[in-house]
């Protein structure tokens, strides 16, 4: 299993041109200036690259790196033990 924080750090240097010595576990997304636009298509890029799926609860702007990986680390532990719903649900964003 990649690591999923330099993953998610990967698709913000990549997709976002977020500059890679700006992040850091503590920032918020609002604080790396992602919108709620951006925000969706984080939820999209990193469900290709992981393949769980993230809600918005848990990728709005005032949530940090640190939390996201947390949340998505618990996600892929649960589709790993094929918990059901582990990676169903819908794509959302919080909206700014």
């Amino acid at each position: 299993m990649p690591d999923t924080y330099d993953t998610l750090r990967s698709v913000l240097t990549g997709a976002f041109r977020v500059p890679e010595e700006e992040i850091r576990p503590e920032l918020t997304l609002a604080q790396l200036d992602l919108d709620s636009l951006a925000l969706t298509e984080l939820v999209l890029v990193l469900h290709e690259r992981l393949g769980v799926r993230i809600d918005g609860e848990h990728a709005s702007r005032e949530t940090t790196l640190a939390r996201i990986v947390e949340h998505l680390d618990a996600l892929r532990a649960n589709a790993a033990d094929g918990a059901p719903g582990a990676t169903g649900g819908p794509v959302t964003a919080a909206h700014s």
